[in-house]
């Protein structure tokens, strides 16, 4: 008994900071998303500093232009010379110009972007840390039975998903919780994750010994260690059952596991 209560805990210390595969994948888009601000943020400054440069040799140019119509208008002996220039420097602006449009153009399109990405991580942390709409409307218990039914048609990620925003909930009483714990156990159970599965129904046997579903959480604790080859452990689980809850159905299935 000793060894099944040293392993439980150690799976209970382990198991204590596992993540759900749906928080997993929120966090993987939320870090994806960041990544791309951060990536378009830059692609924005380096937009900007093309923007400068271009306005600077634009002024620049307009100062030569202006310069040599001046010269122009005085009669400058040159002035055929300058007339060539002077037109070369014009379509020069027109392209330089047309450039300069093309690069503001992409610099509203890279905010317009940001801004989206940001308004999309806004969502995602409400929606992380609000509960969901569904939960608002239905009751906690009516919840739990909805999840206990997945269970029972074997829909184990749904029934998991469902069951998860129940753990810790204030209006189910403590043998409701339980109940929540044990199916969370049968999830992860079936779905062959045995270490998290003794760790949910070692909550129940090791807190709560003489409650209705201890016997149950116990033989699939033997069960589990059994999955897992611990062939010893599993025994001495077994034979727990049986001599702490004799007379129950779950000491009758205990006895044909060893």
């Amino acid at each position: 008994m000793t060894k099944i209560l040293i392993l439980v805990s150690f799976l209970i210390l382990t198991t204590s900071c596992i993540k759900t595969a749906d928080q997993v994948q929120r966090e993987k888009r939320f870090d994806h998303m960041s990544e791309q601000m951060k990536d378009s943020q830059g692609l924005v400054a380096d937009v900007v500093g093309q923007l400068k440069d271009m306005q600077n040799q634009l002024d620049k140019m307009n100062g030569r232009i202006e310069e040599m119509e001046h010269r122009q208008k005085q009669g400058n002996p040159e002035s055929k010379n300058m007339a060539e220039t002077l037109n070369l420097l014009k379509t020069q602006q027109e392209g330089e110009s047309t450039q300069l449009l093309q690069i503001q153009n992409e610099l509203k399109e890279q905010r317009a972007f940001i801004e989206k990405v940001t308004a999309s991580l806004h969502d995602m942390g409400e929606k992380h840390s609000a509960p969901s709409k569904s939960t608002k409307k239905k009751s906690a218990k009516s919840d739990l039975a909805d999840a206990l039914g997945l269970l029972k048609q074997k829909k184990y990620d749904e029934a998991k998903s469902e069951l998860e925003h129940l753990i810790d909930h204030e209006e189910l009483s403590p043998g409701e919780k339980n109940k929540v714990l044990q199916a969370l156990g049968k999830t992860e159970y079936f779905s062959k994750n045995y270490e998290k599965a003794m760790v949910y129904f070692s909550k129940i046997y090791t807190k709560f010994p003489k409650a209705t579903l201890a016997p149950s959480c116990l033989l699939f604790i033997g069960r589990s260690l059994e999955k897992m080859g611990k062939k010893d452990e599993a025994k001495e689980a077994f034979k727990r059952v049986m001599e702490d809850y004799p007379g129950t159905s779950e000491a009758a299935e205990a006895k044909k596991e060893l």
